[in-house]
């Protein structure tokens, strides 16, 4: 992941925890987790955790839910608010995510992708997949319309936005061996100016 980014996000994590878990229950992109994982004891990634706010809606419902997370300040901050994600949330960043060993029946990857660079995003496509079990499923969202510079990809904070768009990242996944099933445009969940793509994919096992 961009390192400008995550020093954002360890800078102004107590800010931005309390930003994310603002966003109500029936907001967000936890109203798919019933269509997206329909077994509810399925094992649960959410890679950009954040907030661990979706790992709590998670685990609420029965799932088996960890999260792992770029910036070491905010998994602090979540876990000191919230104490039943001390065990579940992980300290590493995509392509990479070391820290990851175990495979998983689904993975969430919201808000993450376009913090990617472009030469770091294959790598992490390839690393999602090789984290997923035969059958398993991938929920991500990036967003679609963000107002950033043109040359350097980067809002005024100086966070990376690269612009992949939907189309990109579903042709990119599907060579890797995943089939996408669901596919949905949404309003921001903190009521900005801004919609989202959140796609959902099947990934049957087979080495492409």
């Amino acid at each position: 992941m961009d390192k400008q980014t995550i020093n954002f996000y360890n800078t102004n994590a107590k800010k931005l925890y309390h930003r994310y878990t603002s966003v109500k229950s029936m907001e967000g992109i936890c109203i798919y987790f019933p269509i997206a994982f329909p077994n509810k004891r399925s094992k649960i990634l959410d890679i950009g955790s954040g907030s661990g706010r979706d790992v709590l809606d998670l685990l609420k419902h029965g799932y088996d839910a960890y999260g792992v997370d770029a910036s070491e300040q905010l998994i602090c901050v979540s876990q000191i608010n919230n104490p039943t994600l001390k065990e579940r949330l992980f300290h590493s960043s995509l392509p990479k995510l070391e820290k990851i060993t175990e495979k998983y029946d689904g993975i969430l990857c919201s808000a993450v992708l376009m913090h990617i660079p472009k030469e770091h995003l294959f790598d992490s496509v390839y690393k999602i997949r090789e984290l997923l079990n035969a059958g398993g499923r991938l929920l991500l969202s990036i967003p679609l319309n963000r107002s950033v510079d043109r040359e350097t990809f980067r809002d005024e904070e100086g966070r990376l936005f690269y612009p992949y768009s939907g189309e990109y990242l579903q042709l990119l996944l599907e060579r890797v061996g995943f089939q996408i099933i669901g596919k949905w445009i949404n309003k921001d969940s903190l009521h900005r100016d801004l919609e989202w793509i959140t796609m959902l994919f099947h990934y049957g096992g087979t080495d492409n």
